[in-house]
């Protein structure tokens, strides 16, 4: 599945210079919350970096097709020394999500000519996503306990959002996506975030 989205990610630059209409960058921040069945939820600040290829663009719609990667952090470390004792708490965590989406893109953001103030985006795809969990786990005597570990899954994805126009002829835009993820493999998890994004 990794060379699958390696081999995606290749052709979508090497198109830039080729087929491509246009290649667009965004770059932002989010903050995904991931829950599963045997699992803590988890909350996680991300960094993202969104390219797209857009093409098939008429004069305020197109289509395009992007991997909006996603790496986030979550938890915190605490140590406490005293004079008789030592007591620390590690709950630091990462999360990478990597979906390939295929949207329909209308108003600010879908064509090059296109100057209108709002626009709008849906669509859908498959991601992978791999992070640090806590597992639920129980003892002899019942008694729950936590186990850290490494995680991933592959699963459907959906994401739908808006895009302010900004600049000069409203070429560069304010990208605000909701998007969630099914896990269809290992834990199955169901991963929820929301980004803020300025595309150039």
């Amino acid at each position: 599945m990794k060379r699958i989205f390696l081999l995606a990610a290749i052709c979508l630059a090497g198109a830039k210079s080729s087929v491509a209409q246009r290649f667009i960058h965004g770059a932002g921040v989010g903050i995904f919350v991931e829950d599963a069945k045997m699992t803590d939820a988890k909350g996680s600040f991300t960094l993202t970096y969104s390219p797209r290829l857009s093409f098939a663009e008429t004069e305020n719609t197109s289509l395009s097709i992007g991997i909006p990667l996603n790496i986030g952090f979550s938890g915190s470390y605490n140590a406490v020394y005293t004079s008789n004792d030592y007591y620390e708490e590690n709950t630091l965590g990462y999360m990478i999500n990597v979906p390939l989406m295929f949207n329909f893109n209308i108003g600010a953001g879908s064509a090059q000519g296109c100057k209108d103030r709002m626009g709008f985006f849906i669509g859908a795809g498959y991601a992978y996503h791999i992070g640090s969990v806590d597992e639920i786990l129980h003892d002899e005597y019942g008694y729950e306990y936590t186990d850290s570990k490494t995680e991933s899954s592959t699963g459907l994805a959906a994401n739908i959002g808006l895009r302010i126009g900004v600049g000069y002829k409203k070429k560069r835009n304010i990208e605000i996506r909701t998007s969630y993820m099914r896990g269809m493999t290992s834990y199955k998890p169901h991963v929820f975030g929301v980004n803020c994004l300025f595309n150039f």
